[in-house]
């Protein structure tokens, strides 16, 4: 462990609550993230493990491994997604998170079919020191006209208990929409009761919940949970007028119509690790926005 040694080595502890407190001061304090309110929902399932190294007590660095399971183009896909990468600043220097990452890879690499994460600007060499390889998205948009279309979709109040328990439930037998589609009750929780929690949508006609952004005419379209494959061009039309672009947040099975563009969130790179995964360039996939953790 080297200098290492002197911590302790510490994962999957988020019923200790003093080391799950430290967990998300840290957290707070390096990305401002907070993981109160969704661990004490009951969202914090199996699927995310912070593995860390503490010192009395102190969480001081962490890598999360968060168990993706992914529908490929039919085809269920075991990943891991990595995120949460983070040192306390007076611990910096000290290799902790080469360590994290090394225990991280020994104990998956041969046990899924692929490993990710999405790195910030400023670390991108240190990633390809550990096998990363980065890789492109590709995002899919289309200029449309809207006038006259008749809005349906209504906005849910996701602050009730119960509007977010419907839209679990419609989750878990929902008919994919997407080439690269998410299965993790845990992480979609965050996003709809946390960065999401104001833009989700529901079209009554058709029982589809929809997570959706509207912004200066342009429709951002995150993901759609229906019973049914519904055509986009739909769930569009459900927005009403005043729409003049639509851009998705994943992959559709229909790409007649959609430009397609090399896609780069700010500060952001995808790395990836495993053949598997080189699917998402060659095919021109990407992975769902509300999937990154």
């Amino acid at each position: 462990m080297g200098k290492s040694m002197k911590y302790r080595y510490v994962v999957d502890y988020k019923e200790d609550k003093v080391l799950r407190e430290s967990f998300n001061t840290l957290a707070i304090k390096t990305f401002d993230i907070n993981f109160n309110s969704w661990y004490e929902k009951g969202l914090w399932g199996d699927q995310y493990i912070p593995y860390s190294l503490v010192d009395h007590n102190k969480v001081i660095a962490n890598i999360s491994v968060n168990l993706m399971r992914f529908q490929q183009d039919g085809i269920a896909k075991n990943y891991i997604q990595l995120g949460t990468v983070m040192t306390d600043e007076a611990y910096r220097g000290q290799g902790l998170s080469r360590f994290l990452m090394e225990q991280i890879l020994v104990e998956y690499k041969d046990k899924v079919d692929g490993i990710y994460l999405f790195g910030n600007d400023s670390v991108l060499e240190f990633y390809p020191k550990f096998g990363f390889k980065p890789a492109k998205e590709y995002q899919y948009s289309k200029k449309v006209c809207t006038k006259g279309n008749m809005k349906t979709a209504q906005k849910v109040d996701m602050s009730e208990c119960s509007n977010w328990e419907k839209l679990f439930t419609a989750s878990k037998t929902a008919e994919l929409n997407g080439r690269l589609a998410m299965s993790n009750q845990g992480l979609l929780g965050f996003w709809i009761t946390g960065y999401k929690k104001n833009s989700i949508y529901y079209m009554p006609e058709q029982k589809a919940y929809v997570i959706a952004d509207i912004e200066n005419e342009v429709l951002t379209l995150h993901e759609i949970f229906a019973g049914q494959r519904l055509a986009l061009d739909e769930v569009i039309t459900a927005f009403g007028s005043g729409i003049k672009e639509v851009i998705l947040g994943f992959t559709p099975y229909e790409i007649g119509g959609y430009t397609i563009k090399p896609y780069h969130e700010e500060d952001c790179t995808l790395f990836i690790i495993g053949d598997n995964l080189k699917i998402v360039e060659e095919q021109k996939l990407m992975f769902p926005t509300v999937s990154h953790a």
